[in-house]
């Protein structure tokens, strides 16, 4: 691949600036706090260690971001715009470790195209910046998730010891981070093994996955009893409950590449509402969601056409977890909102990188580049400004 950019340094460092403008606008948005939002600021008040433990052991709220708060707590004061300060945190170092999942994508070239594009993916992406401005998980577990990708990625090249605790270090997070997460887990630990056998990568050094597996697994029993009550026992937790439709997929493609939300935390009517609204043709809707959503998909698509067999692990993992939360959602165990598939974005975000990066004409790259990075940006800054396009 030849290098668009060149000084990789720069223009990351302001990939970093523009995603901290951009999640400090509203940080201390006049909505306040959400109900879990406040339940986790209260527990900050409370006495450390043992009325804290009490608590969380109560609460259905995730373990790991209830610490995470307390710490953070501990070091700013514990008022709703310091602690979205740790979203916004969370959020932009995710931007960065995008930028190393990009690099060490093709470990042989080493291009930095990829890593700036993933980068800066993530840091002008709506959804991203709508949680970093509260402090809820989504943040942090996209971090997670994002830091999960970059040691698969090293570990499918050149697995060693030290990338593979890492990798079990940061799954358990993610599973004492988002409830759900250790659906991506297993599938992830599982489609590693399975693709890099195939791929005539797994020989002996492929046995040390048992130690750090059969721990994860071990760790992970304490969330069983907690597991069995939401799918079991559907009253144990009501929001996760609303009626399933299809338009939702549609929804989360949108809402994951363009700076049109309407599978966040609303049910939203049907797709086709959107698009001919009042029996008019609702471009702005086009525009600003179909497009952007549109260009991202196409280029998913072209990444796993003629694709390294790593291309095809990654996106049968997001396949995966994709399917068993719909599944899921369809049998009425849960409700198929976009936040809920989260794991699965960076995937997406690399896929689209890579898709891009794949295309023949450099005219055409900077084209597309170009309308998705205004219909993202523009939108949603005439946005908070209060001038609506939708």
């Amino acid at each position: 691949m030849k290098e668009i950019f060149k000084d990789n340094k720069f223009i990351l460092a302001v990939i970093l600036v523009v995603a901290i403008l951009l999640r400090l606008l509203e940080i201390n948005h006049p909505v306040g706090y959400w109900d879990n939002e406040y339940i986790a600021s209260s527990f900050n008040n409370l006495n450390f260690p043992i009325k804290f433990f009490d608590a969380i052991k109560t609460n259905c709220l995730a373990p790991l971001h209830t610490y995470y708060l307390k710490l953070w707590a501990a070091v700013f004061r514990n008022i709703p715009a310091m602690q979205n300060l740790s979203s916004l945190f969370a959020s932009t170092a995710g931007c960065y470790v995008m930028y190393l999942a990009g690099l060490n994508y093709n470990s042989k070239e080493r291009s930095t195209n990829i890593a700036l594009i993933c980068s800066g993916i993530s840091a002008i992406s709506v959804f991203l910046i709508c949680f970093a401005q509260e402090a809820k998980i989504y943040s942090l577990t996209f971090l997670l998730c994002s830091l999960i990708l970059l040691f698969s990625i090293k570990i499918y090249e050149e697995p060693t010891k030290k990338r593979k605790i890492w990798l079990g270090i940061f799954s358990i997070l993610l599973i004492l981070e988002h409830t759900i997460g250790f659906i991506y887990v297993l599938f992830n630990i599982f489609g590693l093994l399975a693709f890099r056998n195939r791929a005539g990568k797994g020989k002996k050094k492929d046995k040390d996955f048992l130690i750090p597996t059969v721990a994860a697994i071990i760790l992970f029993l304490p969330m069983v009893p907690f597991l069995f009550r939401i799918f079991a026992k559907p009253t144990f937790v009501t929001q996760w409950w609303a009626p399933f439709d299809w338009s939702r997929i549609f929804f989360s493609f949108t809402d994951f590449f363009s700076p049109v939300l309407k599978n966040v935390t609303t049910m939203p009517v049907d797709f086709y509402s959107q698009i001919v609204k009042n029996g008019d043709i609702n471009f702005g809707f086009i525009l600003f969601a179909l497009l952007p959503a549109l260009i991202a998909f196409v280029l998913i698509v072209k990444s796993n056409i003629e694709a390294k067999r790593i291309s095809k692990y990654l996106l049968s993992i997001a396949l995966a977890v994709f399917l068993t939360v719909l599944i899921s959602s369809v049998a009425g165990k849960i409700s198929f909102l976009t936040k809920y598939i989260v794991e699965i974005y960076p995937i997406m975000i690399l896929m689209a990188a890579v898709g891009l990066m794949q295309l023949n004409s450099i005219n055409l790259r900077i084209t597309l580049s170009t309308i998705y990075v205004f219909m993202n940006v523009i939108c949603f800054v005439l946005a908070r400004l209060g001038i609506g396009l939708l």
